[in-house]
């Protein structure tokens, strides 16, 4: 029997609808690790828990610290560095191309509450999947969402090395399906200062306005 709690590694769509859910069946592990709609990975058993209610969930990093070093490939294929964007607040989020669910819904939540917040943010997609997401994937990926997002790629050994400094977690998955494996992965979203500080680690199904009212905390509006 695996157990998946939250902030481990696990892509679980969708939001918690009762106090305490036990799901005892066979289901994937993640739900980025489905595919061309076939099974990644063979059936697995798993209990959830609900956490407390998704809007006095605690995010904040106590103590506040540096966000870890991230240098690695844009979409264009330039150098990246995230203290060039120093001076304005940006979310920090690792998942991967391919992933038909929880990385889209997260990328979409992002644009929807920097709208919201009306504060100006960067958002930076960082892969976990360098042998398909290349700079050319990265660019059509992120350019979908018309909202300014940086994609960032590099090698395998970049990747796990980024990845290990922001304490992500993520590991390959071979399927039958289409695309030949998927991946499974963490799914915080980082947001980190104006001065470099990270300040939250903001769980999947945070939604648009607690990522809002999280970057305009850290805003100062």
């Amino acid at each position: 029997m695996t157990v998946l709690r939250p902030g481990t590694l696990h892509g679980i769509a969708g939001r918690p609808t009762a106090s305490v859910l036990v799901l005892l069946t066979a289901i994937l592990v993640a739900s980025c690790g489905m595919a061309g709609g076939a099974p990644a990975i063979s059936p697995v058993m798993v209990v959830t828990v609900t956490p407390a209610p998704l809007g006095v969930r605690d995010t904040a990093v106590n103590p506040v610290r540096p966000a870890p070093a991230l240098r690695l490939t844009d979409q264009d294929g330039r150098p990246f560095d995230l203290a060039s964007v120093r001076g304005t607040p940006a979310f920090v989020y690792f998942g991967y191309t391919h992933c038909p669910d929880v990385c889209p819904t997260t990328l979409a939540d992002l644009r929807a509450a920097v709208k919201l917040a009306g504060v100006p943010a960067k958002v930076v997609f960082v892969t976990i999947d360098p042998a398909r997401d290349d700079a050319a994937a990265m660019k059509q990926y992120v350019d979908y969402y018309q909202a300014g997002y940086t994609g960032l790629t590099g090698t395998d050994a970049q990747i796990a090395e980024a990845a290990a400094a922001w304490g992500v977690s993520y590991r390959k998955l071979e399927s039958d399906s289409a695309s030949g494996y998927a991946m499974a992965h963490s799914t915080d979203v980082y947001l980190v200062d104006a001065t470099g500080n990270l300040r939250h680690h903001l769980f999947f199904g945070a939604g648009a306005d607690l990522i809002a009212r999280r970057l305009r905390e850290v805003a100062g509006g």
